[in-house]
């Protein structure tokens, strides 16, 4: 159940998906403008995982195709694409959350364990210290205050984990008879979301300092939920298991968890980003394949491939995060150069690389 975008997995994902792109996806709008961050490696992939709202970076990791020689990156407008490094000893890093200020966090081997990590121009990489007696830990994402969620692992098992601007460590614990839980994401005011087992099952959780850990439901037929996203309003969003697929989740304290729906009512949708005006961004199962979405409360569920020029030769396949000023961060492939006979042998190996667009609202760039 961990928050996980392996690149290995969306290079199958583009695989499965180009086939639409053969059939064609329609009518393309023009509501948003694309610019594509490229790799760190020449024909490597890259996946990005968040965007702030005041300095345009993006964070995330990039490698070649299979995941190898991966490296934390983060890339502005006006710098690129710049590798953060490792720790000692280590050969893999990943960028998963940033803040306003530019303090970025996220995860790096060492020689023997994974230890989480965050990273300022004026500092470089500073560890984050898991729980007494623990080996390991991770992080996902920080606030503006600088508190950092994640978890903490080792011989008792994985705890989520709220470390202080201090960088002071402090578990969450789990909802009521469980035994696992991980932190996912952190807002302005401190409430934390994520994923904990429970005596119910796995479950979705909202933490304060008030009312400590929440079990925030399930969506009907569903025995498994996480969330993964919350916006500075209180709104929460996730997904849930649901049979063989999944179905994408908006909690909030007014109208408790409610289902999105998916695009052509397939059994797969994933919510992985909202911002602060309820803006909706994840992944769906379509006719054509695996497709990004945007949901808005007025306009549902849309395939943000329909909202780009058509003059873009790019698949979208996952809405991954989506900030303040209304910007995306999606996750998909080139795919100018297909053609019949190389969709025939197209398998993992085959799918070209994967890389992280940034989509901003055309109203915006004028």
């Amino acid at each position: 159940m961990r928050m996980e975008i392996s690149i290995h997995r969306l290079v199958a994902l583009l695989a499965i998906s180009v086939a639409g792109v053969l059939v064609g996806t329609g009518m393309a709008g023009d509501t948003y403008s694309v610019v594509e961050l490229g790799a760190l490696q020449p024909d490597g992939s890259s996946v990005g995982r968040y965007t702030d709202s005041v300095g345009g970076r993006v964070v995330g990791n990039s490698g070649f195709t299979h995941g190898t020689d991966t490296r934390a990156f983060v890339w502005s407008p006006t710098g690129g694409m710049r590798d953060l490094g490792t720790f000692p000893g280590g050969d893999y890093s990943e960028a998963a959350g940033v803040n306003d200020a530019g303090a970025i966090v996220g995860a790096s081997n060492t020689r023997d364990t994974m230890r989480g990590f965050v990273w300022n121009a004026r500092d470089g990489m500073r560890e984050l210290g898991p729980l007494p007696g623990d080996s390991a830990s991770r992080a996902f994402a920080i606030n503006n205050s600088g508190e950092i969620v994640g978890y903490s692992s080792g011989k008792l098992g994985v705890r989520a984990v709220i470390w202080s601007a201090k960088l002071e460590v402090r578990s969450l614990g789990t909802l009521p008879g469980g035994t696992y839980s991980e932190a996912y994401a952190i807002n302005n005011a401190g409430q934390v979301v994520g994923m904990s087992t429970s005596s119910s099952g796995t479950r979705a959780f909202l933490w304060t300092r008030q009312d400590g850990m929440v079990d925030l439901g399930i969506l009907q037929g569903s025995e498994s939920c996480k969330a993964t996203r919350i916006n500075n309003a209180g709104q929460v969003v996730g997904s849930c298991l649901l049979g063989a697929g999944s179905g994408a989740f908006l909690w909030s304290k007014e109208g408790g968890m409610q289902s999105l729906g998916s695009l052509d009512g397939t059994a797969y949708a994933s919510a992985l980003g909202i911002n602060d005006s309820g803006q909706v961004v994840g992944a769906s199962d379509s006719a054509l394949g695996a497709r990004a979405f945007l949901w808005t409360k007025t306009g549902g569920l849309q395939d943000l491939n329909s909202l780009i020029p058509s003059t873009q030769d790019v698949m979208l396949v996952q809405g991954v995060h989506i900030n303040s000023r209304g910007q995306i961060l999606a996750i998909g492939g080139v795919h100018h150069d297909l053609t019949h006979d190389r969709q025939a042998h197209i398998d993992e190996g085959h799918a070209g690389p994967v890389h992280v667009f940034l989509l901003t609202p055309v109203s915006s760039v004028h």
